[in-house]
């Protein structure tokens, strides 16, 4: 590795580096079945006592969540200034009223979200005054079916193991070995990347956005991994990519490929659209212009922000 690129990838330290330990056991984005993204926006003045806040929360929690879901906090470093996002990741929708037990009776909990952590003279306070009144949303995403490799082409399981999650993991969906997949615990950079599909080509764009997704994971294996996610409960037609990589180095390869690479090169020459259709390429199925990126980095206790 060259000295610009051991710089660029110590500047984003993976979340395992952090409270959560070893990734061993952990749930993250590639064998998890139901993943909820909760967003919300810091007050600026408040920036320090809400990261402070946040990460003693989630190491709480995945504390005693353990085994159940796996919660990973980042910060927006390309998008919006002070904006904090949590991927929390779980097996089934059904685990989350786990979240719910703590919450009423779990003392530490309680300490921890209602103690005044703002000093008196800014008026005290806990994290109800650390975020911007109304900010907070929530997606949930689940990995996308029916196009990956859980199964084969006779409808076999062709992994042959019995799955306790909601749907197959997003790690079905690369034909890759384990050591050679990244995910949300052990990447310093998550790309987040969110489409509309057009609604009557909603299966060709699903198609396309998968067909993107293995071609990205064949040519830098072990460096980046693209996982593809529905959207549920929220917004029909809109997918996610998650594109798991450690610099932007790796990402400048992704973005080389085009220029380089073959087999993607011939990705985008493929007809998705079938004729009775009208015909056409990729760029036929998505809703114009809602092809929207946001970078993400796992935020760590005593990190510097980053503006």
């Amino acid at each position: 590795m060259t000295d610009a690129a051991s710089g660029a990838r110590s500047a984003f330290l993976p979340a395992h580096s952090g409270p959560l330990g070893s990734d061993s056991g952990l749930l993250h984005t590639g064998n998890a079945g139901f993943i909820i993204h909760r967003a919300g926006q810091l007050n600026h003045a408040f920036r320090a006592q809400g990261r402070q806040f946040a990460t003693d929360l989630v190491g709480h929690l995945n504390k005693v969540m353990e085994g159940i879901a796996t919660i990973v906090v980042h910060e927006e470093i390309l998008g919006t200034a002070d904006r904090l996002h949590w991927l929390i990741h779980m097996k089934q929708p059904n685990d989350y009223s786990r979240f719910l037990e703590v919450a009423d009776h779990d003392r530490s909990f309680k300490e921890i979200t209602e103690a005044d952590r703002i000093a008196a003279a800014e008026g005290a306070g806990n994290w109800e005054r650390m975020f911007v009144e109304g900010s907070f949303k929530e997606r949930v995403y689940v990995p996308q079916h029916g196009l990956d490799e859980h199964d084969d082409d006779h409808g076999h399981d062709d992994h042959h193991e019995a799955s306790d999650t909601f749907v197959p993991p997003a790690r079905h969906q690369t034909g890759l070995p384990d050591d050679q997949m990244r995910s949300s615990v052990d990447s310093g950079l998550t790309i987040l990347r969110t489409a509309q599909t057009a609604f009557k080509f909603r299966t060709e764009a699903r198609e396309f956005a998968f067909a993107w997704a293995r071609e990205v994971n064949r040519a830098l294996a072990g460096e980046a991994t693209v996982y593809l996610y529905e959207e549920t409960f929220g917004q029909q037609d809109r997918i996610h990519w998650m594109i798991h990589l450690d610099s932007f180095d790796t990402y400048g390869k992704l973005v080389e490929l085009s220029r380089h690479d073959a087999g993607y090169q011939a990705l985008f020459g493929r007809q998705f659209v079938p004729d009775y259709k009208g015909g056409g390429g990729w760029e036929q199925t998505f809703v114009s212009p809602t092809i929207q990126d946001v970078v993400l980095t796992p935020l760590h206790a005593g990190s510097p922000s980053w503006f």
